[in-house]
């Protein structure tokens, strides 16, 4: 009962809902700012501020809907950019001297502390290279680098008067629209918007080239794969199951999912994980076997936990939580973890491993194997256990026989 007690940290899925939640009061937020008046209503740079504030606000809403479904997939990059767009959240919600944004800058600063908390949850690393990343900042530098000189040269054009002009003739002028409602009127006014014009959309067509193409050529890569028949004898056989319709990978072999797994192959195409190709493991007939540690990334990629529908998970002979953690990382699958007789039920296991930090790590479903708890409440039945709740299984178990 002490064990209850202890403070849990929270887990990878608590940071991402609270991402999600600060992402919509950041967008509702900002959409309130736009129609209701401010406290305080400063004049100058903080004014323009704040003016910008009011739209900018549903912009970080959305990035961070975008860094909630990343760290869903547990990129750690999609983790540090949560970090930089909560707190500009709380920013934007104390520039804006609105009271409604109150909240938002409460829920934002909370976010922090619980994004410090699960730091370590999200380790996975991202598929951007250095040429996506540089098209990335190269946008950014684009997008300041017009706003601030429209708003520098704002005296030479006609319609620009705030910082929120500036970021408006920017992006119409980089994205091509041009409205026409903003134009220069000065010559250097004109030279700058030729800058802009050509640096905008030619930074627009790299950025989008470099992120959309690798990924157009990945699909079609494993799609290629999958109709190749002189691939690895891993790949080779994870593929073949492929076509059988409904794909299950088990994470660990034991007595305790070894009737599962049985049952399963008639059902679905089964890929195991096994941590040797000398361990005295029996699969049944038509289950595909992977050998590597269930808990490496890379082993369950070669099982192709990344398009399975889901993930059956044994407790018995490695690290089940960190073997959930990892699986989490790479699909969104359902996950069903088996507890057995090693674990806590039967055995009084550590608590890494018990129910309830199993379910933390991301676990859908935690079954408790059926003939583990008859054993154990039969044991508190013949050595007289004072232990109430045996005692209750015990006599739960003897009615129901």
């Amino acid at each position: 009962m002490l064990d209850s007690l202890h403070p849990r940290r929270p887990g990878g899925r608590v940071a991402v809902w609270i991402v999600a939640a600060i992402a919509l009061a950041s967008i509702a937020t900002g959409v309130g700012a736009i129609l209701t008046q401010p406290v305080l209503d400063p004049g100058g740079l903080l004014g323009d501020l704040q003016a910008a504030a009011e739209f900018s606000g549903t912009v970080v809403g959305f990035a961070l809907l975008v860094t909630a479904w990343g760290m869903r997939r547990g990129y750690r990059l999609a983790y540090v950019t949560a970090v930089g767009l909560v707190t500009l959240a709380a920013a934007h919600g104390i520039v804006q001297f609105r009271t409604l944004s109150v909240p938002l800058v409460v829920l934002s600063l909370g976010g922090l502390l619980v994004l410090v908390a699960t730091s370590e949850r999200f380790t996975r690393s991202s598929s951007l290279d250095a040429t996506q990343i540089g098209a990335l900042l190269a946008i950014v530098g684009v997008f300041c680098y017009g706003t601030a000189g429209a708003y520098a040269l704002r005296s030479g054009f006609d319609g620009v008067e705030s910082v929120v002009d500036a970021v408006y003739f920017t992006v119409v002028t980089a994205s091509t629209v041009g409205y026409g409602d903003v134009h220069a009127t000065t010559e250097t006014a004109r030279l700058f918007a030729v800058s802009l014009v050509v640096l905008g959309p030619a930074t627009i067509a790299a950025t989008l080239g470099s992120l959309v193409g690798p990924a157009l050529e990945t699909h079609l890569e494993r799609t290629g794969e999958r109709t190749t028949a002189h691939l690895g004898r891993d790949a080779e056989a994870v593929e073949s199951e492929f076509e059988r319709g409904i794909r299950i990978v088990a994470l660990g072999f034991d007595e305790t999912i070894a009737h599962v797994v049985a049952a399963l192959s008639k059902r679905a195409s089964v890929v195991v994980v096994v941590m040797g190709e000398d361990d005295p493991v029996r699969l049944p007939d038509g289950v595909t076997a992977v050998v590597g540690e269930p808990t490496a990334e890379q082993t369950l990629e070669r099982a192709g936990i990344e398009t399975c529908d889901a993930v059956l998970v044994g407790t018995e002979g490695f690290d089940a939580a960190a073997a959930i953690t990892a699986a989490r990382s790479l699909t969104d699958a359902r996950i069903v973890t088996v507890a057995g007789s090693d674990s806590t039920v039967a055995g009084g296991g550590s608590e890494s491993e018990s129910d309830e930090s199993l379910e933390q790590e991301g676990a859908d479903v935690v079954v408790v194997d059926p003939e583990a708890v008859l054993v154990d409440a039969t044991v508190g039945a013949l050595v007289g256990d004072r232990d109430p709740a045996n005692q209750s299984s015990a006599s739960a178990a003897s009615h129901s026989g």
